[in-house]
């Protein structure tokens, strides 16, 4: 097993609330409350070829012109 739960505290009222982190495939977490019902979890996405050049300029890096291919499983 990779992952652990622990208990956090709601950042929203309060509460004790039940957490879970993980570090497979790549840092995981998550947590809900069972108070107020606040929630939050990892969630995975990719950004668009001009999303990182935006970011790229930002840094003072020069732009691509396509994105590296990643893991079939991880990136379409």
């Amino acid at each position: 097993m990779s992952g652990c739960g622990y208990n956090g505290t709601c950042p929203n009222c309060g509460a004790d609330m039940d957490c879970y982190s993980d570090w497979k495939p790549f840092d995981t977490n998550s947590g809900e409350c069972l108070e107020c019902g606040f929630h939050y979890w990892t969630s995975e996405d990719y950004l668009t070829l001009e999303e990182v050049n935006e970011r790229r300029a930002e840094l003072d890096r020069e732009p691509l012109t396509e994105l590296k291919k990643g893991v079939e499983s991880c990136q379409a």
